[in-house]
């Protein structure tokens, strides 16, 4: 019982996968879809950026703040 579920399983998702890799290299765009962030025009709109870039921003913001309190009291 236990080898008939697992050889079916074994097919189906193979079965699945050809069906994925034939949809990817046949499909009419000839492109791997875009997958990192920084490159996601969809990501950028909704402003969804890499993590070197969201550091750069907020260490930009830290700076130019001014910090005139010499305790932490006011944070």
């Amino acid at each position: 019982m236990f080898l008939t579920i697992f050889l079916l399983t074994l097919i189906l998702t193979g079965i699945a996968l050809i069906g994925l890799g034939v949809q990817t290299f046949f499909s009419k765009k000839k492109a791997f879809p875009e997958t990192r962030v920084g490159h996601n025009k969809t990501m950028r709109k909704k402003k969804i950026y890499c993590v070197k870039t969201q550091q750069a921003v907020i260490d930009k913001n830290y700076k130019q703040k001014s910090w005139n309190q010499t305790t932490c009291s006011g944070c």
